[in-house]
C-alpha cells in the first residue's frame, strides 16, 4: 500500500468513530433558506455601491460612485492624469517625466465596459499595453516599470468592499497585480451583496462549473496590498498595487 493510501485509510477509519461530532451520520443539504452567509449588505443596488466604497475606504482603498457612463469614462481620465502628475511631483528632479509614465497596464480593451475609453486615452497620450506572454523576457521586463494598471471585475462584493479577478483568456494577471496603482471599473450589473450570492447566482445559471474550470486563477481582493511583520508593522504594497482606486457606476438604467 502506498503512503498516500495509508494515510486516507487513516482518515477514514477514523472519521468512522461514531463519538466523533463530525461529520453527522445523517447530513442534508442546506435549503435555499438554510444557506448562511458571512456578511450581509441589505438594500437596493446603490445602497450596495455605497456599502461597498464604505468597506474599501476602510480597508485604505478609494472609491467613486457614478451615475452614468459617461461620467465613469471621465473619471477614468483624470484619475489617470492625476497619478501621473503625482508620480512626477515626487521625483523631484529637473526632468521628472519618463516614457513609461503614459504607459497602462490592461486588460482587452473591449472588456473595460466603458464604451469609447481606450480612444479617449488614446487621444490624451496613454499607451494601453495589453500582456499576452509573460514568459517572454522581454515583456516581463517592458511591464515592469508600468506604474498604472486599468482592470474591470469578474464580480465585486458589498459587504467586504472585495472584488474577483480572474485570469481567463486574454485577461492578464499582471495588470492588476504588478504596477503600483490599481484602477479598477465595476459597473453595478457586476455588484453583488455578498460573495455567497453571486456564487449562488452563477450556479443557478449553470455556468459555475465551466466558469472554474475555464480561469487559470482566481483571486480576490480587498484593497491594497497589505504585509505584517512579527511585530504587526504594516506595509503597503510589497506584494501588489500599493493603490487601489474602484470607480462604480450604473449601467443598469433604462
Amino acid at each position: 500500500m502506498s503512503v498516500r493510501n495509508t494515510v486516507l485509510a487513516r482518515l477514514r477509519e477514523t472519521l468512522r468513530q461514531p463519538h466523533l461530532p463530525f461529520p453527522p451520520a445523517q447530513s442534508e443539504p442546506l435549503t435555499h433558506a438554510e444557506r448562511m452567509t458571512v456578511t450581509h449588505a441589505p438594500g437596493d443596488i446603490w445602497a450596495q455601491a455605497q456599502r461597498f466604497a464604505l468597506e474599501l475606504h476602510a480597508v485604505k482603498g478609494s472609491c467613486e460612485l457614478l451615475e452614468t457612463v459617461t461620467e465613469a469614462r471621465l473619471s477614468v481620465v483624470s484619475r489617470l492624469q492625476l497619478w501621473l502628475e503625482e508620480e512626477q511631483a515626487a521625483r523631484k528632479t529637473v526632468d521628472a517625466e519618463r516614457p513609461e509614465d503614459w504607459e497602462v497596464l490592461c486588460w482587452p480593451l473591449d472588456q473595460l465596459q466603458i464604451e469609447g475609453l481606450p480612444l479617449i486615452l488614446k487621444e490624451v497620450g496613454f499607451k494601453l499595453i495589453e500582456p499576452t506572454d509573460l514568459h517572454d523576457p522581454q515583456q516581463r521586463d517592458h511591464i515592469r516599470n508600468v506604474r498604472a494598471g486599468i482592470t474591470t471585475v469578474e464580480a465585486a462584493f458589498a459587504s467586504t468592499g472585495s472584488f474577483v479577478v480572474g485570469g481567463r483568456g486574454a485577461n492578464a494577471r499582471a495588470a492588476s497585480l504588478t504596477p503600483f496603482r490599481h484602477l479598477v471599473v465595476i459597473p453595478f450589473s457586476r455588484l453583488f451583496a455578498t460573495g455567497e450570492d453571486w456564487l449562488a447566482e452563477m450556479r443557478h445559471a449553470g455556468k459555475l462549473d465551466a466558469y472554474v474550470r475555464d480561469s487559470r486563477n482566481l483571486s480576490i481582493i480587498t484593497g491594497p496590498s497589505k504585509s505584517a511583520d512579527l511585530e504587526g508593522n504594516l506595509t503597503m504594497g510589497v506584494h501588489g498595487p500599493k493603490v487601489v482606486h474602484a470607480i462604480l457606476f450604473d449601467d443598469l438604467q433604462h
